[in-house]
Protein backbone atom coordinates (compact mmCIF):
# COMPACT_ATOMS: atom_id res chain seq x y z
CA UNK A 1 0.00 0.00 0.00
CA UNK A 2 2.92 2.34 0.73
CA UNK A 3 4.37 1.60 -2.70
CA UNK A 4 1.00 2.38 -4.29
CA UNK A 5 0.77 5.69 -2.42
CA UNK A 6 4.26 6.74 -3.54
CA UNK A 7 3.57 5.65 -7.13
CA UNK A 8 0.37 7.71 -7.11
CA UNK A 9 2.22 10.86 -6.08
CA UNK A 10 5.32 10.23 -8.18
CA UNK A 11 3.39 9.55 -11.39
CA UNK A 12 0.58 12.03 -10.64
CA UNK A 13 -2.03 9.28 -10.82
CA UNK A 14 -5.66 9.87 -9.93
CA UNK A 15 -8.15 7.72 -8.05
CA UNK A 16 -8.09 5.43 -5.04
CA UNK A 17 -5.04 3.44 -3.95
CA UNK A 18 -6.59 -0.02 -4.32
CA UNK A 19 -6.87 0.02 -8.16
CA UNK A 20 -3.32 1.38 -8.36
CA UNK A 21 -2.11 -1.42 -6.12
CA UNK A 22 -3.80 -4.02 -8.32
CA UNK A 23 -2.13 -2.63 -11.45
CA UNK A 24 1.37 -2.69 -9.96
CA UNK A 25 3.75 -5.29 -11.36
CA UNK A 26 3.92 -8.42 -9.22
CA UNK A 27 5.82 -11.61 -9.85
CA UNK A 28 7.36 -14.53 -8.02
CA UNK A 29 10.76 -12.83 -8.28
CA UNK A 30 9.64 -9.56 -6.71
CA UNK A 31 7.58 -11.29 -4.04
CA UNK A 32 10.61 -13.45 -3.24
CA UNK A 33 12.53 -10.35 -2.15
CA UNK A 34 10.52 -10.47 1.08
CA UNK A 35 11.08 -14.17 1.76
CA UNK A 36 13.00 -15.18 4.89
CA UNK A 37 15.49 -18.02 5.16
CA UNK A 38 14.27 -20.85 7.42
CA UNK A 39 17.60 -20.98 9.26
CA UNK A 40 17.47 -17.26 10.06
CA UNK A 41 14.03 -17.72 11.64
CA UNK A 42 15.45 -20.50 13.81
CA UNK A 43 18.35 -18.32 14.96
CA UNK A 44 16.02 -15.38 15.55
CA UNK A 45 13.73 -17.47 17.75
CA UNK A 46 16.74 -18.53 19.81
CA UNK A 47 17.75 -14.89 20.27
CA UNK A 48 14.22 -13.91 21.27
CA UNK A 49 14.20 -16.65 23.90
CA UNK A 50 17.43 -15.33 25.43
CA UNK A 51 16.02 -11.80 25.44
CA UNK A 52 12.86 -13.03 27.13
CA UNK A 53 14.87 -14.76 29.85
CA UNK A 54 17.05 -11.69 30.42
CA UNK A 55 13.99 -9.50 30.99
CA UNK A 56 12.46 -11.82 33.60
CA UNK A 57 15.22 -11.19 36.18
CA UNK A 58 14.16 -8.91 39.03
CA UNK A 59 17.38 -7.04 39.77
CA UNK A 60 19.29 -4.06 38.44
CA UNK A 61 21.35 -4.69 35.34
CA UNK A 62 24.97 -5.55 36.11
CA UNK A 63 28.02 -4.97 33.92
CA UNK A 64 27.71 -8.60 32.88
CA UNK A 65 24.09 -7.99 31.83
CA UNK A 66 25.11 -4.93 29.81
CA UNK A 67 27.73 -6.98 27.98
CA UNK A 68 25.34 -9.87 27.38
CA UNK A 69 22.49 -7.70 26.07
CA UNK A 70 24.64 -5.21 24.15
CA UNK A 71 27.89 -6.92 23.09
CA UNK A 72 28.29 -4.57 20.10
CA UNK A 73 28.18 -1.58 22.49
CA UNK A 74 25.57 0.38 20.54
CA UNK A 75 25.11 3.74 22.25
CA UNK A 76 21.33 3.85 21.77
CA UNK A 77 20.89 0.42 23.39
CA UNK A 78 23.28 1.26 26.23
CA UNK A 79 21.28 4.41 27.03
CA UNK A 80 18.03 2.44 27.00
CA UNK A 81 19.43 -0.24 29.33
CA UNK A 82 20.59 2.43 31.77
CA UNK A 83 17.11 3.97 31.73
CA UNK A 84 15.42 0.60 32.32
CA UNK A 85 17.76 -0.37 35.21
CA UNK A 86 15.53 -3.22 36.45
CA UNK A 87 13.59 -4.97 33.64
CA UNK A 88 10.90 -6.58 35.80
CA UNK A 89 10.15 -3.39 37.74
CA UNK A 90 10.06 -1.38 34.52
CA UNK A 91 7.68 -3.84 32.86
CA UNK A 92 5.50 -3.83 35.98
CA UNK A 93 5.44 -0.03 35.93
CA UNK A 94 4.39 -0.06 32.27
CA UNK A 95 1.68 -2.59 33.09
CA UNK A 96 0.31 -0.44 35.93
CA UNK A 97 0.21 2.67 33.72
CA UNK A 98 -1.69 0.68 31.10
CA UNK A 99 -4.24 -0.26 33.77
CA UNK A 100 -4.62 3.40 34.76
CA UNK A 101 -5.01 4.34 31.11
CA UNK A 102 -7.78 1.77 30.66
CA UNK A 103 -9.65 3.23 33.64
CA UNK A 104 -9.35 6.69 32.11
CA UNK A 105 -10.62 5.48 28.72
CA UNK A 106 -13.68 3.96 30.42
CA UNK A 107 -14.39 7.29 32.15
CA UNK A 108 -13.98 9.25 28.92
CA UNK A 109 -16.25 6.79 27.11
CA UNK A 110 -19.00 7.47 29.66
CA UNK A 111 -18.82 11.21 29.02
CA UNK A 112 -21.10 11.86 26.08
CA UNK A 113 -19.41 15.18 25.25
CA UNK A 114 -16.22 13.39 24.24
CA UNK A 115 -17.88 10.99 21.80
CA UNK A 116 -16.63 11.13 18.22
CA UNK A 117 -13.49 13.18 18.89
CA UNK A 118 -10.87 10.49 18.47
CA UNK A 119 -8.54 10.47 15.50
CA UNK A 120 -10.06 9.30 12.20
CA UNK A 121 -13.38 8.53 13.85
CA UNK A 122 -12.09 5.76 16.10
CA UNK A 123 -14.64 4.90 18.79
CA UNK A 124 -13.90 4.78 22.50
CA UNK A 125 -14.92 1.13 22.48
CA UNK A 126 -12.29 0.30 19.89
CA UNK A 127 -9.62 2.21 21.80
CA UNK A 128 -10.62 0.37 24.96
CA UNK A 129 -10.33 -2.98 23.18
CA UNK A 130 -6.85 -2.06 21.91
CA UNK A 131 -5.50 -1.36 25.36
CA UNK A 132 -7.44 -4.12 27.14
CA UNK A 133 -5.91 -6.69 24.78
CA UNK A 134 -2.43 -5.33 25.45
CA UNK A 135 -3.06 -5.47 29.20
CA UNK A 136 -4.15 -9.10 28.91
CA UNK A 137 -1.32 -10.20 26.61
CA UNK A 138 1.56 -8.25 28.17
CA UNK A 139 1.42 -9.87 31.62
CA UNK A 140 0.95 -13.62 31.54
CA UNK A 141 -0.96 -15.71 34.07
CA UNK A 142 2.30 -16.93 35.60
CA UNK A 143 3.25 -13.33 36.42
CA UNK A 144 5.94 -13.04 33.75
CA UNK A 145 5.92 -10.45 31.00
CA UNK A 146 5.72 -11.20 27.29
CA UNK A 147 8.32 -8.79 25.92
CA UNK A 148 7.23 -9.55 22.35
CA UNK A 149 4.27 -7.24 23.11
CA UNK A 150 6.53 -4.28 23.94
CA UNK A 151 6.61 -3.02 20.32
CA UNK A 152 2.79 -3.09 20.28
CA UNK A 153 2.60 -1.12 23.53
CA UNK A 154 5.08 1.41 22.15
CA UNK A 155 3.22 1.78 18.85
CA UNK A 156 -0.12 2.26 20.60
CA UNK A 157 1.01 4.90 23.08
CA UNK A 158 2.95 6.76 20.39
CA UNK A 159 -0.15 6.79 18.19
CA UNK A 160 -2.46 7.99 21.00
CA UNK A 161 0.02 10.56 22.23
CA UNK A 162 0.32 12.03 18.75
CA UNK A 163 -3.35 11.94 17.75
CA UNK A 164 -5.62 11.50 20.78
CA UNK A 165 -3.92 13.14 23.76
CA UNK A 166 -5.92 16.37 23.34
CA UNK A 167 -9.09 14.34 23.90
CA UNK A 168 -7.81 11.61 26.19
CA UNK A 169 -5.86 14.03 28.42
CA UNK A 170 -3.98 11.25 30.19
CA UNK A 171 -1.54 12.54 32.84
CA UNK A 172 0.60 9.42 32.42
CA UNK A 173 0.73 9.18 28.61
CA UNK A 174 4.17 10.72 28.24
CA UNK A 175 5.54 8.61 31.09
CA UNK A 176 4.22 5.45 29.44
CA UNK A 177 5.75 6.56 26.16
CA UNK A 178 9.20 7.06 27.71
CA UNK A 179 9.24 3.68 29.46
CA UNK A 180 7.79 1.80 26.48
CA UNK A 181 10.29 3.45 24.15
CA UNK A 182 13.24 2.49 26.36
CA UNK A 183 12.09 -1.14 26.38
CA UNK A 184 11.43 -1.09 22.62
CA UNK A 185 14.85 0.45 21.92
CA UNK A 186 16.40 -2.74 23.31
CA UNK A 187 13.92 -5.43 22.31
CA UNK A 188 13.29 -4.47 18.68
CA UNK A 189 16.87 -4.21 17.33
CA UNK A 190 18.20 -7.03 19.50
CA UNK A 191 15.60 -9.47 18.18
CA UNK A 192 17.76 -9.50 15.04
CA UNK A 193 20.78 -10.76 16.95
CA UNK A 194 22.74 -9.85 20.07
CA UNK A 195 26.31 -10.51 18.96
CA UNK A 196 27.84 -9.32 15.71
CA UNK A 197 27.89 -12.90 14.43
CA UNK A 198 24.20 -13.40 15.19
CA UNK A 199 23.25 -10.10 13.58
CA UNK A 200 25.04 -10.97 10.36
CA UNK A 201 23.75 -14.54 10.26
CA UNK A 202 20.14 -13.42 10.75
CA UNK A 203 20.58 -10.39 8.48
CA UNK A 204 21.94 -12.43 5.59
CA UNK A 205 19.21 -15.01 6.01
CA UNK A 206 16.50 -12.37 5.84
CA UNK A 207 17.68 -10.07 3.07
CA UNK A 208 19.98 -12.06 0.76
CA UNK A 209 17.43 -11.93 -2.14
CA UNK A 210 17.14 -8.16 -1.68
CA UNK A 211 20.93 -7.81 -1.56
CA UNK A 212 21.25 -9.71 -4.84
CA UNK A 213 18.65 -7.45 -6.45
CA UNK A 214 20.45 -4.29 -5.31
CA UNK A 215 23.75 -5.69 -6.58
CA UNK A 216 22.25 -6.51 -9.98
CA UNK A 217 20.71 -3.04 -10.25
CA UNK A 218 24.02 -1.36 -9.37
CA UNK A 219 25.74 -3.29 -12.16
CA UNK A 220 22.94 -2.51 -14.59
CA UNK A 221 23.25 1.20 -13.85
CA UNK A 222 26.80 1.26 -15.24
CA UNK A 223 26.04 -1.00 -18.21
CA UNK A 224 25.94 1.17 -21.37
CA UNK A 225 24.05 -1.55 -23.25
CA UNK A 226 21.11 -1.17 -20.87
CA UNK A 227 20.21 2.20 -22.42
CA UNK A 228 19.49 0.49 -25.72
CA UNK A 229 17.10 -2.12 -24.30
CA UNK A 230 14.89 -0.11 -21.94
CA UNK A 231 12.37 2.63 -22.52
CA UNK A 232 13.42 5.97 -21.08
CA UNK A 233 11.29 8.78 -19.68
CA UNK A 234 12.96 12.18 -19.89
CA UNK A 235 12.41 15.17 -17.65
CA UNK A 236 9.57 17.41 -18.76
CA UNK A 237 11.16 20.61 -20.17
CA UNK A 238 8.61 22.58 -18.17
CA UNK A 239 10.36 21.46 -14.97
CA UNK A 240 13.96 21.38 -16.20
CA UNK A 241 14.76 25.02 -15.44
CA UNK A 242 17.92 25.20 -13.35
CA UNK A 243 18.95 21.60 -14.09
CA UNK A 244 22.49 21.60 -15.50
CA UNK A 245 22.06 18.44 -17.59
CA UNK A 246 18.33 17.85 -18.27
CA UNK A 247 19.05 15.31 -21.02
CA UNK A 248 21.00 12.99 -18.74
CA UNK A 249 19.23 9.76 -17.84
CA UNK A 250 19.49 8.83 -14.15
CA UNK A 251 18.09 5.41 -13.35
CA UNK A 252 16.16 5.17 -10.10
CA UNK A 253 15.12 2.05 -8.24
CA UNK A 254 12.68 2.23 -5.33
CA UNK A 255 12.44 -0.81 -3.04
CA UNK A 256 9.48 -0.93 -0.64
CA UNK A 257 10.18 -3.53 1.98
CA UNK A 258 9.50 -4.58 5.57
CA UNK A 259 10.99 -3.45 8.86
CA UNK A 260 12.86 -6.74 9.20
CA UNK A 261 14.55 -6.20 5.83
CA UNK A 262 15.51 -2.62 6.74
CA UNK A 263 17.12 -3.84 9.98
CA UNK A 264 18.89 -6.66 8.14
CA UNK A 265 20.11 -4.51 5.25
CA UNK A 266 21.53 -1.92 7.61
CA UNK A 267 23.20 -4.70 9.63
CA UNK A 268 24.94 -6.14 6.57
CA UNK A 269 26.12 -2.71 5.42
CA UNK A 270 27.25 -1.88 8.93
CA UNK A 271 29.08 -5.07 9.88
CA UNK A 272 29.79 -6.66 6.49
CA UNK A 273 33.25 -5.16 6.04
CA UNK A 274 32.35 -2.43 3.54
CA UNK A 275 35.03 -0.13 4.98
CA UNK A 276 37.57 -0.36 7.80
CA UNK A 277 36.27 1.77 10.65
CA UNK A 278 39.76 1.97 12.16
CA UNK A 279 41.30 3.40 8.98
CA UNK A 280 38.46 5.48 7.50
CA UNK A 281 37.58 8.48 9.67
CA UNK A 282 34.44 9.31 7.70
CA UNK A 283 33.12 5.76 8.06
CA UNK A 284 34.00 5.83 11.77
CA UNK A 285 31.88 8.95 12.28
CA UNK A 286 29.10 7.43 10.21
CA UNK A 287 29.07 4.37 12.48
CA UNK A 288 28.84 6.66 15.51
CA UNK A 289 25.71 8.16 14.00
CA UNK A 290 24.26 4.69 13.42
CA UNK A 291 24.94 3.89 17.08
CA UNK A 292 22.79 6.88 18.04
CA UNK A 293 19.75 5.69 16.07
CA UNK A 294 17.15 4.38 18.52
CA UNK A 295 14.56 3.08 16.06
CA UNK A 296 13.83 2.61 12.36
CA UNK A 297 10.51 4.36 11.91
CA UNK A 298 7.85 3.96 9.26
CA UNK A 299 9.11 5.50 6.00
CA UNK A 300 12.75 4.97 6.99
CA UNK A 301 14.87 5.39 3.87
CA UNK A 302 18.24 3.90 2.97
CA UNK A 303 19.56 5.65 -0.13
CA UNK A 304 22.37 4.26 -2.27
CA UNK A 305 23.70 6.75 -4.82
CA UNK A 306 26.00 5.52 -7.60
CA UNK A 307 28.32 7.98 -9.37
CA UNK A 308 30.59 7.55 -12.37
CA UNK A 309 33.36 9.76 -13.73
CA UNK A 310 33.46 9.08 -17.49
CA UNK A 311 36.86 10.80 -17.80
CA UNK A 312 38.53 8.09 -15.72
CA UNK A 313 38.89 4.32 -16.01
CA UNK A 314 36.36 1.68 -14.97
CA UNK A 315 37.44 1.93 -11.32
CA UNK A 316 35.96 5.43 -11.10
CA UNK A 317 32.52 4.17 -10.05
CA UNK A 318 31.67 5.23 -6.50
CA UNK A 319 28.65 4.58 -4.31
CA UNK A 320 27.35 6.69 -1.41
CA UNK A 321 25.09 5.56 1.41
CA UNK A 322 22.60 7.75 3.28
CA UNK A 323 20.08 6.83 5.98
CA UNK A 324 17.14 9.02 7.00
CA UNK A 325 17.04 7.90 10.64
CA UNK A 326 20.71 8.72 11.15
CA UNK A 327 19.96 12.21 9.88
CA UNK A 328 17.17 12.54 12.46
CA UNK A 329 19.36 11.19 15.27
CA UNK A 330 22.19 13.62 14.57
CA UNK A 331 19.88 16.62 14.38
CA UNK A 332 18.81 15.80 17.95
CA UNK A 333 22.38 15.30 19.21
CA UNK A 334 24.90 17.88 20.36
CA UNK A 335 27.74 16.63 18.20
CA UNK A 336 27.62 19.31 15.56
CA UNK A 337 26.94 19.18 11.83
CA UNK A 338 29.75 16.86 10.73
CA UNK A 339 28.73 14.94 7.61
CA UNK A 340 25.60 17.09 7.65
CA UNK A 341 23.85 14.59 9.89
CA UNK A 342 23.79 11.55 7.62
CA UNK A 343 25.46 8.20 7.57
CA UNK A 344 27.47 8.80 4.43
CA UNK A 345 30.30 6.83 2.92
CA UNK A 346 32.02 6.58 -0.42
CA UNK A 347 33.32 3.23 -1.59
CA UNK A 348 34.14 1.63 -4.90
CA UNK A 349 31.40 -0.34 -6.61
CA UNK A 350 33.60 -3.43 -6.32
CA UNK A 351 33.65 -3.03 -2.52
CA UNK A 352 29.89 -2.63 -2.44
CA UNK A 353 29.28 -5.75 -4.48
CA UNK A 354 31.59 -7.82 -2.27
CA UNK A 355 29.48 -6.83 0.73
CA UNK A 356 26.11 -7.21 -0.98
CA UNK A 357 26.87 -10.67 -2.36
CA UNK A 358 30.08 -12.21 -0.96
CA UNK A 359 31.65 -14.77 -3.27
CA UNK A 360 34.20 -16.11 -0.80
CA UNK A 361 33.33 -17.70 2.55
CA UNK A 362 36.30 -16.13 4.36
CA UNK A 363 34.58 -12.82 5.31
CA UNK A 364 31.85 -14.89 6.97
CA UNK A 365 34.10 -17.39 8.77
CA UNK A 366 32.18 -16.86 12.01
CA UNK A 367 29.13 -18.61 10.56
CA UNK A 368 28.61 -22.34 10.99
CA UNK A 369 29.96 -24.56 8.23
CA UNK A 370 26.53 -24.95 6.65
CA UNK A 371 25.95 -21.22 6.72
CA UNK A 372 29.43 -20.51 5.36
CA UNK A 373 28.76 -22.71 2.36
CA UNK A 374 25.41 -21.05 1.72
CA UNK A 375 26.87 -17.56 2.03
CA UNK A 376 29.74 -18.46 -0.26
CA UNK A 377 27.34 -19.65 -2.93
CA UNK A 378 25.05 -16.61 -2.75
Amino acid sequence: MTAAAVAKGLLALEGELTPILVQMVKSANTNGLLDNDCDSSKYQNMVKQRLHEAFQVDHDFTEEDYEKLNPTHARSIQNALQFITNPVKTCQHVYEIIQELIKLIKCRADESKTQGHLYHGETWELMLRRWAKLEKDFKLKNGKFDISKIPDVYDCIKYDLQHNQHTLQSPHAEELYLYAKALADVVIPQEYGLTLQEKLTIGLGICTPLLKKIRADLHRNIDPAADETESVNRLNPQYSHGVSSPGRHVRTRLYFTSESHIHSLLTVLRYGGLLDEGKDEQWHRAMEYVNAVTELNYMTQIVIMLYEDPTEDKCSDRAELHDSDCDHAVRRSNKGPALRGTISCRASLQSWCCVLCPKEPSPWAWVSSTKSQRAGQS
